[in-house]
């Protein structure tokens, strides 16, 4: 008996050194959280820095955790990045924190492919958020994702064009109306040679003109292109180009002081100041931003595009990877680095307002106050959600390319049925 004992204690002891082992080794051993991200900007315009800063927020949160190691694909282009997600997703791969395909964020909430982050969020949290950024990690009602980056379109004015016609800056409450009279007095033949070298507006889209108007891409039905809103804000298109004599405006014209008026996102007005080429032609005339004009006061007409992060609905790894998410999108120092370091603005409200960012601004300053912190803060505060997310992206591309034909046919009215009913039939 003794032996069978002494072998039950041997047995044991084994097996409580076997199991201490593999507790120790298995604290040794780093937890793994897999990211999800596409390479460069998510503005569509040059960036080399964009990977740099999340490299540089990783090693700063792999620091204050040194059991975890952070890990992505780095390369994927932004253009293959929805298709490389998807497949992640179908094969059960996605990784625990990853970006969100602009024009997929509804399609992937409604899926269950985010874990809802509602119970994490306190009130403190979601008030240091712009309105506009947070709302866009929403669907029905409940958040999914969190803002990182904004980008919003603004009105870019040449200060001298309009001086030379005098005409004050409009201001932050204009509309269509005074866009129109704007436009219509400085378009001109300057020179005496029979022809208009003088122009109102180059670049304004059928996307800013709906949005103008209050109008939407989507209603309870579906896609609604044969709005009254796309009616009115097509028409207005028409008779801002009829003041051209069917020359057709470019940004060009506006880099020659030609133009009063070109809407550009801030990323690509941020862009513009490195480039040796740009400051040239820039250096010419002085210039500044405003919001963009609706048909009529009150309506938010200044879209903002946001870049979100979400959390994977299948993640083992919610702790870190919230803690993760937080870091990028509500720490304060990553903020202000990611406003310097990129294009876009930050998501939270004291950063656009602190010093560092008016000392950013005032040093890509293409004029006097060409844009201030005060003015861009004012912009995030009084946007809507950038209404191209309403739709997917081809269905996007397929829309733009329809309506582009029939305002170059003259055929507004007649086309648009026929548009409904084809994305209609597409949809289905």
């Amino acid at each position: 008996m003794k032996w069978q004992f002494r072998y039950m204690v041997i047995l044991i002891s084994s097996l409580l050194l076997v199991a201490l082992g593999f507790v120790l080794w298995t604290s040794t051993q780093k937890k793994i959280l897999r990211i999800g991200v596409y390479a460069g900007s998510s503005w569509d315009v040059p960036n080399s820095r964009e990977n740099r800063i999340l490299d540089n927020i990783i090693r700063q949160f792999e620091k204050s955790h040194p059991q975890v190691r952070v890990v992505y694909e780095s390369g994927i282009p932004k253009k293959d990045y929805d298709g490389w997600l998807a497949e992640k997703i179908l094969k059960g791969e996605q990784p625990d924190v990853f970006m969100v395909p602009e024009n997929d964020f509804s399609m992937l909430a409604a899926s269950g492919a985010f874990k809802s982050l509602d119970s994490l969020l306190s009130k403190n949290e979601v008030a240091a958020y712009y309105p506009v950024a947070y709302q866009a990690g929403q669907y029905q009602g409940h958040s999914y994702a969190l803002p990182i980056e904004s980008n919003p379109v603004m009105m870019c004015v040449n200060k001298d064009l309009l001086e030379k016609e005098g005409v004050s800056i409009p201001d932050s409450n204009w509309t269509l109306e005074d866009l129109y009279a704007i436009c219509q007095k400085v378009t001109k033949d300057t020179n005496g040679d029979g022809l208009i070298d003088q122009y109102g507006i180059t670049d304004y889209t059928w996307k800013q003109a709906l949005v103008a108007y209050n109008g939407h891409l989507r209603n309870q039905s579906g896609v609604n292109v044969d709005s009254a809103e796309m009616h009115q804000a097509l028409s207005f298109i028409s008779k801002l180009d009829s003041l051209n004599q069917r020359y057709k405006v470019t940004s060009n014209d506006f880099d020659e002081g030609k133009v009063a008026f070109y809407p550009m996102s801030l990323a690509q007005y941020r862009t513009y100041k490195p480039y040796p080429y740009h400051v040239a032609k820039y250096s010419r005339f002085s210039w500044t931003c405003i919001p963009m004009p609706a048909a009529k006061a009150g309506i938010p007409a200044t879209q903002v595009k946001t870049s979100l992060f979400a959390m994977s609905s299948k993640t083992k790894q919610d702790k870190l990877a919230w803690e993760f998410m937080k870091l990028l999108c509500q720490n304060q120092k990553t903020q202000q680095n990611l406003f310097e370091k990129s294009q876009g603005t930050s998501v939270l409200l004291s950063v656009v307002k602190s010093s560092q960012t008016k000392k950013i601004l005032q040093a890509d300053d293409f004029g006097l106050n060409s844009l201030t912190s005060q003015r861009l803060d004012h912009m995030m505060k009084h946007s809507v959600l950038d209404i191209s997310r309403d739709v997917d992206y081809h269905s996007l591309e397929r829309i733009d390319h329809l309506l582009e034909n029939a305002l170059k046919n003259n055929e507004i009215d007649s086309r648009l049925p026929s548009i409904q009913r084809e994305m209609e039939e597409t949809g289905k």
